[in-house]
């Protein structure tokens, strides 16, 4: 039983690490960020509904992989697939081009790191539920301002 459970401790480690960077020393968050802006480069969603069924199962699986972890802390610094959540809420609906991405990259990193209110408020929530919250209302406020700016770069054209 216990090899079993340090086998699945294991997966859900590289799971919520996303492959273990979440050990890297230093800003893995951010690091986190730019895998997801990769993958999301070479592999792009063509319509709002895939994106839409994609995060309805990834932030719940995710939230129970947090979970089934036992950590200390609120939200420890390993945990990066609130990161990558975060950065795939961020680039929902939009064109996954590289201006997109790296205007997408710098909103969702700010409102990651400033957290400005409401995403200070939902940090609070106990374990997965606080670690995916922040990261996914800054993605929906950065999701809103790559909108706003998209909006007025193609009013200027």
């Amino acid at each position: 039983m216990s090899i079993k459970n340090s086998i699945t401790n294991r997966f859900l480690l590289f799971l919520v690490t996303c492959g273990f960077i979440g050990y890297l020393p230093y800003i893995p968050g951010t690091f986190t960020s730019i895998l997801a802006c990769l993958i999301l480069y070479f592999f792009s969603f063509r319509t709002l509904f895939a994106w839409f069924i994609f995060l309805i199962f990834f932030v719940p699986f995710s939230v129970m992989c947090i979970n089934k972890l036992n950590f200390e802390g609120k939200d420890p610094r390993y945990i990066v697939i609130d990161e990558f959540a975060g950065m795939f809420i961020t680039m929902a609906g939009h064109k996954t081009e590289i201006i997109n991405l790296l205007t997408g990259f710098i909103l969702f990193r700010f409102f990651d790191i400033v957290k400005p209110y409401p995403v200070k408020y939902v940090e609070k929530y106990k374990k997965g539920y606080g670690i995916m919250a922040d990261d996914v209302v800054a993605g929906i406020l950065a999701n809103i301002c790559l909108c706003l700016f998209i909006y007025i770069w193609d009013a200027f054209k």
